[in-house]
């Protein structure tokens, strides 16, 4: 074992407990080491931007870092899974490293668009070498939006050694998606009760489920943050009514933005088991005045079981 890496890393010997044994989660690693838990690129990439049906995921660095976050979590969608299918990647080499990334990176950005003519969205993030060699990636993105014209970019700057762990690049996509993102696409409205989910990232098809509820109670979900989801919906998240917050750790921090600069309230669900499911449903129809069609779509649910 690499010396600086012990305490991250711990062996189980034959006839071992492992949790007497639990390595070391919040302290920094060494970057390179996907150890206990993901870096904070990981966290901004994987966690939250990833889950993204229609957009394009360009990792600006070498091809591991999009290795590492490719095709690794249950995110499904309906639309054949574009996003579990495809990760790209600006592919740096040493000489890069050396010389600068920035060509590189406008190159692999015109030919993913090019590649793809049916997807106009697309988010870069640095990785660890892109961001210790200074490589600016925001002029590159204007660039390639002005030559395009119909595209929109949104760009991460989270390299894995931003913080102690995943987290970091969680609070850097919430705020960055607040502050450059959201207000900047008008959904249509459908419903007289409109909320956002936030932090549910359809692992496994939860947010099918969610979405099939909400549709029984009449309220339209103006965005899923991420699950399922689309780039231009969660620019339009400042047309909610109310914020349904699941997981709070990696999607509370734009939740509370939007309380603050646009005045929507959040509540906190679990969505998982009967009971919490039940609890959840009610929160959001005491929240509309629609408490009766909450207790329909429960007594509907349960008596299937």
């Amino acid at each position: 074992t690499i010396p600086e890496r012990e305490k991250h890393i711990y062996i189980k010997e034959k006839g071992e407990d492992t949790t007497q044994f639990l390595p070391s989660a919040h302290v920094e690693t060494i970057p390179g080491s996907l150890s206990e838990r993901g870096c904070s690129y990981c966290g901004a990439k994987l966690v939250i931007g990833g889950v993204l049906k229609d957009t394009i995921q360009l990792i600006h660095g070498p091809v591991g870092c999009a290795y590492d976050t490719w095709h690794t979590k249950r995110y499904p969608s309906d639309n054949g899974n574009f996003q579990l299918k495809y990760v790209w990647s600006s592919d740096m080499k040493e000489q890069h490293v050396v010389f600068g990334g920035e060509k590189l990176l406008k190159k692999a950005m015109l030919e993913a668009f090019a590649e793809f003519p049916d997807i106009k969205r697309m988010m870069v993030y640095t990785t660890c070498s892109t961001a210790l060699i200074g490589d600016d990636i925001k002029p590159v993105v204007k660039e390639v939006e002005k030559e395009l014209g119909d595209v929109d970019i949104f760009t991460v700057e989270c390299p894995g050694f931003a913080g102690v762990s995943q987290s970091k690049g969680h609070h850097v996509f919430n705020m960055g998606w607040m502050t450059d993102k959201v207000g900047t696409f008008e959904p249509e409205i459908t419903s007289p009760y409109t909320i956002n989910v936030i932090g549910d990232y359809n692992i496994q098809g939860d947010t099918f489920v969610m979405e099939k509820y909400m549709e029984k109670m009449g309220i339209q979900i103006i965005a899923h943050f991420t699950g399922n989801g689309t780039y231009d919906s969660l620019r339009g998240m400042h047309r909610a009514q109310l914020n349904v917050t699941n997981c709070a750790r990696s999607a509370g921090y734009i939740a509370n933005e939007l309380k603050k600069k646009y005045g929507i309230p959040r509540i906190d669900v679990d969505t998982w088991g009967f009971d919490y499911a039940k609890e959840g449903l009610r929160k959001i129809g005491a929240f509309f005045g629609i408490e009766d069609r909450a207790e329909a779509v429960i007594a509907e649910e349960v008596a299937k079981y």
